[in-house]
């Protein structure tokens, strides 16, 4: 199709986007893992199918129309729910939709999305890393974009608001909530946590040059800035995740499982009455039978 030649060139000419390639990849993963859910079943197609293939033909005509390049390679998706559905059935659509869906982030963003987010993204930026470089002493100020510095400025362009890192981010994120094992809440928080995560990360790397700025020499904050924080941004933000999804799975109880069990020993008093099934049980009047007589209890005093 020219309009995923079209993606394969400017997946390549673009470093931005170069983590799609690895998008169909893992689609095909997620078809394999989930093999199962079509072993050995009967297969019978529905019609609903054809809606969606329609919706794709639709999609494509208006990308020819309005001149928007980016609505054809994603009617891909639509298309292929579709078939899933017409030729395999509901049956062969939940064995194929999370990996039809992901292909969603194969397509960029278009160029106007990109912008509506990076602008928001610099002015975070700006100011949480200027409040950042204060609390550790450093006499700083914001200016539009600009962080202030006492011996040099700091400018977060467009290319440092961390859109990268997000794009990539929720990718990665999106990827995890499929694959992982928990209640789908938690894979909502997975998910949605991803922008606020990339955001600290990138944050962070802000910080760091400013300090490197102004403690150590501007070459090595460059080369941080340029070169290594790319490299640690990506890890800190997993880093960040991962401790994120070991929280919640403390957190989480499953309702199924019942109330947790109490250990004997936690409780600084134990009773040393028997359970109330095993007393025994005394006559109405007062009247106590032992041995085949019977003892009369004392009258409680007035």
């Amino acid at each position: 199709m020219p309009a995923m030649a079209g993606l394969v060139r400017r997946w390549s000419r673009e470093s931005d986007y170069y983590y799609c390639f690895l998008v169909p990849v893992f689609s095909g993963y997620l078809l394999w893992k989930r093999r199962e859910m079509m072993h050995f079943q009967p297969v019978r197609g529905a019609v609903w199918g054809i809606p969606l293939v329609l919706l794709a033909v639709a999609m494509r005509w208006a990308s020819a129309y309005y001149y928007f390049a980016l609505l054809d390679p994603l009617s891909l998706v639509p298309c292929l729910a579709g078939l899933a559905l017409f030729l395999g059935g509901w049956k062969a659509l939940a064995w194929s939709w999370p990996s039809t869906v992901f292909l969603v982030f194969m397509v960029p963003l278009p160029g106007f999305a990109a912008g509506l987010v990076s602008q928001p993204l610099q002015r975070i930026g700006t100011v949480a890393g200027t409040y950042m470089i204060q609390l550790v002493g450093i006499p700083t100020f914001a200016r539009g974009n600009v962080i202030v510095l006492p011996q040099t400025e700091l400018g977060v362009a467009e290319a440092c608001s961390g859109l990268r890192m997000m794009m990539v981010f929720v990718t990665v994120c999106a990827a995890m909530a499929l694959v992982m094992k928990g209640s789908v809440w938690l894979r909502l928080i997975v998910l949605f946590s991803a922008a606020p995560i990339a955001v600290v990360a990138n944050i962070a790397r802000i910080t760091v040059t400013g300090i490197l700025y102004q403690l150590v020499s501007s070459e090595i904050a460059n080369m941080v800035f340029h070169d290594l924080a790319g490299l640690f941004m990506m890890p800190l933000a997993v880093g960040i995740l991962l401790g994120e999804v070991e929280l919640l799975n403390r957190l989480a109880v499953d309702p199924s499982e019942g109330p947790l069990p109490i250990q004997p020993g936690n409780s600084s008093r134990t009773s040393s009455r028997a359970p109330e099934g095993d007393r025994p049980r005394r006559r109405a009047g007062g009247a106590r039978k032992t041995k085949g007589r019977t003892d009369q209890l004392p009258s409680p005093p007035q």
